[in-house]
């Protein structure tokens, strides 16, 4: 009994922890930043809007929304959620876990923002019950992150799979997996690159829009640096500029890769990073195939490269018409499938993470159209994966064809030549027996001649 309330003990510990490392850390941010502009405006000092500040950010972090006046915010801070998630995965890795815990943990967890909820001075947007489920996904997230890293998890998780799946069947699902997690992440770089791109080439837009709403120096700097909370969110939304059908800032503006204008936005900073289309025709037609290079270039890794199902070694070795051959090219067909859903579902869940609001009305949907992000997306990469495999299934049709001519012209050629040659020894032996044809001499019907002859006197 006491062992059990340990553990118990130890989650709620734990949970409790998180919360007050993360609040903490994030109120002195709040502080500091609040400080910083009443010191540069010369206003009333906003420091003492430190504490509810912190707890809106907090429950916002969590996928919660409020409603401060004419502003509605739903837009997550993935980089603080990320950072959250984490704080409780490396207490729960530290302290231990169980069930029991993991229970005492959550109860803990939805009282500490219950508590935020109580002391927030905005509206919020869901419900009480919408928001504890919210928190307590959170929470999970940041438990169950922990418990798949240890190592009996490991373990257990390993031999079941061994148990139930066989061999060739567990290959499939690692290439399938990992090939879609690289596209994944490759797309989430050239989304960085993008908004690297963009600062550089946008920088002077963002400076005439702090000096518009009348900001200092330190305080642009300040919100700068917490504006970076929604780095992901423009990283994601970058990307879908790239690949997919760009995104929207609520009926305002769309920004895509041949159109986009933030003149009739809000004077936001932030918004000065925004792109103009591009006006070279080339460059827009190399960045929207670039996700068909990539689907070839995956597919191509999937069938001959050296972490993939290798078919130019099982053709060298066992032959093209092979069962081995056969296998492999079974193999990559399902893990490019496997590849392919694992991109889109990843991109369909970070979209949703990533969108929200900044108002009741124009500014309701900010955030990708995903609907259409994932068509074009879902397009161009099946094209390419389905290119190679295509490719690969065509050139093995043709070497089999080729393989089949070849084998007929040889049994053509031979039998020609056995007929030649049986041809010849016909004629070889009807010319033997007209040479040995018997002469007229020799023949039954003329009589034999015999000559004798006699010594006289005998």
């Amino acid at each position: 009994m006491t062992g059990r309330v340990k553990v118990w003990l130890r989650g709620a510990l734990e949970a409790f922890l998180a919360m007050l490392i993360y609040t903490v850390a994030l109120g002195a941010c709040m502080a500091l930043l609040l400080l910083i502009i009443s010191i540069e405006e010369g206003g009333p000092s906003l420091s003492m809007a430190t504490v509810a500040l912190t707890e809106t950010i907090t429950l916002l972090t969590q996928g919660c929304g409020f409603t401060a006046g004419a502003l509605t915010l739903t837009i997550i801070p993935l980089l603080l959620t990320g950072l959250l998630i984490w704080v409780i995965r490396t207490l729960v890795g530290r302290m231990g876990m169980s069930i029991g815990g993991c229970i005492a943990g959550l109860v803990v967890w939805v009282l500490c923002n219950l508590i935020l909820m109580q002391g927030s001075q905005t509206m919020q947007v869901d419900t009480t019950p919408v928001i504890l489920l919210r928190t307590s996904l959170v929470f999970l997230l940041g438990y169950g992150w922990a418990w798949v890293r240890s190592e009996p998890f490991r373990q257990a998780f390993a031999k079941a799979i061994k148990k139930v799946l066989p061999v060739q069947v567990r290959r499939t699902i690692r290439l399938g997996l990992t090939a879609g997690l690289i596209l994944l992440a490759a797309m989430l770089a050239a989304g960085l690159v993008a908004l690297i791109v963009w600062i550089a080439l946008y920088h002077g837009d963002v400076g005439r829009l702090f000096k518009l709403t009348r900001m200092g120096t330190a305080s642009a700097v300040t919100t700068s640096l917490a504006s970076l909370a929604w780095l992901p969110n423009l990283i994601i939304w970058a990307a879908s500029w790239i690949f997919g059908n760009g995104f929207n800032i609520g009926s305002l503006a769309t920004f895509t890769l041949w159109s986009g204008h933030a003149s009739s936005l809000p004077s936001l900073p932030l918004f000065g990073l925004f792109p103009e289309p591009v006006s070279r025709q080339e460059v827009r037609l190399l960045l929207l195939n670039l996700l068909l290079l990539a689907g070839v270039v995956a597919g191509i890794l999937l069938l001959t490269g050296p972490w993939g199902v290798r078919i130019h070694a099982a053709v060298r070795q066992a032959g093209l018409k092979s069962r081995d051959t056969a296998v492999c090219f079974l193999m990559a067909t399902l893990a490019m499938v496997l590849a392919w859903l694992v991109t889109l579902l990843g991109l369909a869940l970070l979209f949703q993470l990533s969108n929200g609001a900044l108002g009741r009305q124009r500014l309701a949907g900010v955030g990708v159209p995903i609907a259409s992000s994932l068509r074009m997306i879902g397009t161009s990469l099946g094209v390419g994966l389905l290119g190679v495999w295509l490719l690969a299934l065509v050139t093995a049709a043709l070497i089999i064809i080729k393989d089949v001519l070849i084998d007929y012209l040889r049994q053509a050629g031979d039998k020609k030549t056995s007929a030649q040659a049986e041809n010849k020894g016909k004629n070889n032996q009807s010319r033997g027996q007209e040479g040995k044809e018997p002469k007229a001499t020799d023949r039954a019907d003329t009589p034999r001649q015999v000559s004798s002859t006699r010594r006289p006197g005998k």
